[in-house]
């Protein structure tokens, strides 16, 4: 038989009441979150819920793991519904991930999604578990298996008749999901053919073909994402946020002029919406970089000095004034514009020295300010500061 003050606490839970949730659990524990000794164990493994619910609303991970755990055994040992024993596995899996075990919150996903199916759960009760996987899988950098398990809740929500919103969200999901797979792949070709003095292995063109249709699938699938959001009037940044996944998928595909397009088109939308400047300073600087890509200096000069001016205006950190500093410099020593590719990459260098950062790239970013700076001084005639330049950036 049900406990009543328990699936109170549990009703409060869920209807966002925590704090009230908490205090009829004490009350049911004797002043303490703990189940008392003589409850039946599935009225145990319900106050478990609640008390695992709790930490994870409060982000106490480590908590929410021990009292699912708990919450799971009970259940066994009382013979809980499959479908709901099954949603615990899912409870635990959101605990796990917060606690960054991710590999193990796969694995209690994973046996969720299957005990779901075991026991023919109905399609919206499967749709949550199977994203909540696809999620984790994501977050763990495992996007290929992330990719596979959003493309089943697209499906499952076709099944349970989910609306506009939702398939427009699931759909958004598996194509960053399918870009972030390719995206090392897409790297690794560019570099390869890119290699001066060596032919590309024949495998390329194979792996060339495959990243093709792949991105043809992302292309459609983001076009797909962006109708549904419309249809459903989903909010600005949602679409803001389709508009810049599928800028970067062009850019990084070699698309080029569909790429400047497409950032251009994202820059027009995030004015619309009075974005965070700096956040428009970012979309400028990878404006800049698909202009550079397709040899159109001038025009990415000036979209990396609107991101620079930006960036200045809004406090934007060192490191990342740096950068687009940097890239400016290169592109303005590429046209032989030496005193202006001097300036730039001193102030890149500059801010790079005082950013007071600590990360792993710090010195290796440093080390390329010094010795690209060198190398444009030399070629403008300034021997002697050239050499000195080189020679710094030996000993960073």
């Amino acid at each position: 038989m049900a406990h009543a003050q328990i699936d109170e606490a549990l009703e409060l839970f869920y209807n966002g009441e925590t704090s009230n949730a908490e205090v009829l659990l004490q009350q049911v524990g004797g002043g303490k979150l703990e189940p008392p000794a003589d409850l039946a164990p599935l009225d145990a493994a319900a106050f478990l819920e609640g008390v695992g619910g709790i930490a994870l609303a409060r982000q106490q991970g480590q908590d929410a793991v021990n009292a699912f755990r708990r919450m799971i055994e009970l259940e066994e040992k009382g013979g809980a519904d499959p479908s709901g024993h099954a949603t615990s596995y899912a409870k635990l899996g959101e605990a796990l991930a917060l606690s960054d075990k991710l590999d193990e919150a796969i694995e209690a996903f994973n046996t969720a999604a299957a005990k779901k199916e075991q026991c023919a759960a109905p399609a919206q009760s499967r749709l949550n578990t199977v994203y909540a996987y696809a999620e984790c899988m994501f977050r763990n950098g495992r996007p290929k298996e992330a990719a596979e398990q959003f493309e089943r809740a697209i499906q499952l929500a076709g099944q349970a008749g989910a609306d506009d919103a939702t398939m427009a969200t699931l759909t958004l999901y598996r194509a960053d999901s399918i870009k972030q797979k390719i995206a090392p792949m897409q790297a690794s070709v560019k570099v390869q053919k890119g290699m001066q003095g060596a032919s590309a292995p024949p495998q390329i063109a194979i792996l060339e073909k495959q990243l093709e249709g792949e991105f043809q699938q992302i292309a459609e699938l983001y076009r797909k994402a962006g109708e549904l959001a419309e249809k459903a009037g989903m909010p600005a940044d949602f679409k803001l946020q389709i508009q810049r996944s599928m800028a970067e998928a062009y850019h990084d595909a070699g698309r080029f002029v569909k790429g400047v397009m497409q950032r251009k088109k994202l820059i027009q939308q995030a004015e619309a919406q009075k974005v965070d400047p700096l956040e428009l300073a970012y979309m400028y600087h990878g404006l800049a970089e698909s202009h550079k890509e397709m040899g159109q200096m001038p025009e990415a000069v000036e979209a990396y000095r609107k991101s620079i001016r930006l960036k200045e205006q809004h406090k934007a950190d060192n490191v990342s004034q740096g950068k687009s500093w940097y890239a400016l410099g290169e592109v303005l020593a590429g046209g032989k514009k030496w005193d202006a590719a001097i300036e730039a990459l001193t102030q890149a260098r500059e801010l790079e020295e005082t950013s007071g950062a600590t990360d792993d790239n710090h010195k290796l970013r440093l080390k390329k300010a010094w010795h690209t700076l060198g190398m444009v001084l030399q070629a403008a005639g300034k021997e002697a500061e050239g050499k000195a330049a080189l020679e710094k950036a030996e000993t960073v």
